[in-house]
């Protein structure tokens, strides 16, 4: 199952780029290319993600109109999250859908 990631990249020529990627990791595909930020989008094999974080939250109570309600908050530490040597920029997303959370940005 594939998920997607984004990378810091110069890319001159798109094809070229495309072929690369095939040879780094097969499954990998190219979605695309802001060329003003130099970040690129992929679709990558979970598997092939390095990744280092912990899930984090708590429950805590909120009070409103009275009542007290109990609120729960999950999320992860981020200390590592990589792409073959490449940093991945959406590292909190990516290790989030790898635990098995729903991102809210």
């Amino acid at each position: 199952m594939q998920i997607a990631i984004k990378i810091s990249k110069q890319v001159d020529d798109w094809d070229e780029f495309v072929d690369q990627l095939e040879q780094i990791e097969k499954s990998a595909k190219a979605e695309c290319y802001d060329e003003e930020t130099q970040v690129v989008t992929l679709l990558v094999d979970r598997k092939s993600i390095d990744d280092y974080y912990h899930p984090v939250g708590g429950r805590y109570p909120i009070e409103s109109e009275g009542r007290t309600e109990w609120v729960e908050e999950v999320g992860v530490c981020v200390h590592s999250c990589k792409w073959h040597d490449h940093n991945i920029i959406n590292a909190e997303q990516v290790c989030s859908e790898l635990e098995g959370f729903t991102y809210v940005e």
